[in-house]
């Protein structure tokens, strides 16, 4: 198939990634090219240079020096026109490119608006919550018949009840393979990686090991600067450590080093990869109830706490450090493998395009370095 994948323009679809969004991304562009589809990515231009990558224009307005235009339109802003232009670049390069199929992955309005123009169906993968400005392309598409809705959890899919009469619910996977299982770890040593940001929630990490007697390292972009300074700086300490931002072989070790991972989401988190990949290292898993976390953990690998108890997840952090390391392995190669979410896609595709069959044949993709996600 000759497929085009629309990604979110706010960062690169390149390790070390900035949240689940360009993780799925990555991962859904690199195992179709090893499926032997022609897949183009509209992405920015600093994305990975194995796939084939086209950047959409970003500064339209400036290029016509027509900034002067916005000083007096607070609500109608330069960046708000800019984001327009682009993703009109990327529709308009789409209706002339031949595509058998679009995958929308990105959260802006248009594509959605649009869908009907392309030419090809549209598969668009709900990533968040509803919130205003998404919506409104939702209900603009909906009367296409050639846009098909995905919700990357059960989650995500209630919550756009309202606007999606029906919304197949494929959950994410992780490249497994890539991911080290470690059997044993650090005594009484925690792990949390992820976006720094009030919803990710964590101060609550900090807090919940601390009462529990243990040592943590944190990892992840500072995605919100005054919040770290505020919230997480100030805690830091020889037992709570912030390790940087760290590339998938860290992830990967830092995981695998700790004798339990924390899940602090704030906000109801439509899937959380950070679940299924410390799984992957043999991490077990102190969650709040957040989202997802219901669908991606049970009780062979994981103790899901209520949101925002600091006493109960410290309570439950040496309880889930005794569960078996080799059972949270096994959780995530059966219910979360990268292959079972590709398979999903494919299905779709075919459905929405009938005449391109068979399916092509599994192309053996050259092992590029590991990577990993912070969501």
């Amino acid at each position: 198939m000759k497929i085009a994948i629309i990604a979110h323009l706010k960062f690169p679809i390149s390790e070390p990634f900035h949240g689940g969004l360009e993780m799925h991304t990555h991962c859904l562009t690199q195992e179709l090219m090893g499926h032997g589809h022609d897949v183009t990515l509209f992405a920015l231009r600093d994305s990975d240079q194995s796939f084939q990558v086209v950047e959409p224009t970003l500064n339209a307005v400036e290029q016509e020096g027509a900034e002067d235009l916005f000083q007096n339109e607070p609500g109608f802003g330069l960046n708000f026109v800019n984001k327009f232009h682009a993703y009109m670049d990327i529709v308009t390069t789409i209706q002339r490119g031949g595509f058998d199929v679009v995958h929308n992955n990105c959260l802006h309005f248009l594509p959605l608006a649009l869908a009907h123009t392309l030419g090809c169906p549209m598969v668009t993968t709900l990533h968040c919550p509803p919130f205003p400005s998404l919506q409104s392309g939702v209900i603009l598409a909906r009367p296409y018949l050639g846009n098909q809705f995905v919700a990357v959890s059960q989650s995500v899919a209630e919550q756009w009840a309202t606007d999606i009469t029906h919304c197949k619910v494929i959950h994410n996977g992780i490249q497994v393979d890539r991911w080290q299982e470690t059997s044993e770890a650090e005594p009484a040593m925690a792990f949390w990686f992820g976006r720094f940001c009030p919803e990710k929630g964590p101060e609550y990490a900090i807090q919940a090991a601390k009462r529990a007697g243990y040592q943590l390292r944190l990892a992840g972009s500072i995605y919100d600067h005054a919040y770290f300074e505020r919230e997480i700086a100030p805690r830091l300490d020889d037992d709570i450590t912030y390790i940087g931002h760290l590339d998938h072989r860290g992830i990967c070790q830092e995981a695998g080093r700790a004798a339990v991972g924390l899940f602090t989401s704030t906000w109801d988190e439509p899937f959380g990869l950070v679940l299924p990949e410390m799984l992957a290292c043999g991490t077990p898993i102190v969650s709040f109830d957040s989202g997802a976390a219901g669908e991606i953990l049970d009780e062979s690998c994981g103790i899901i706490v209520p949101k925002c108890d600091i006493e109960a997840m410290a309570a439950a952090m040496p309880r889930a450090a005794e569960l078996d390391r080799a059972a949270c392995r096994r959780r995530a190669e059966f219910h979360f493998p990268i292959g079972r979410m590709i398979s999903d896609y494919e299905k779709l595709y075919l459905k929405l395009v009938p005449q391109v069959h068979p399916l092509p044949a599994v192309v053996p993709a050259a092992r590029r370095p590991s990577v990993s996600v912070v969501a």
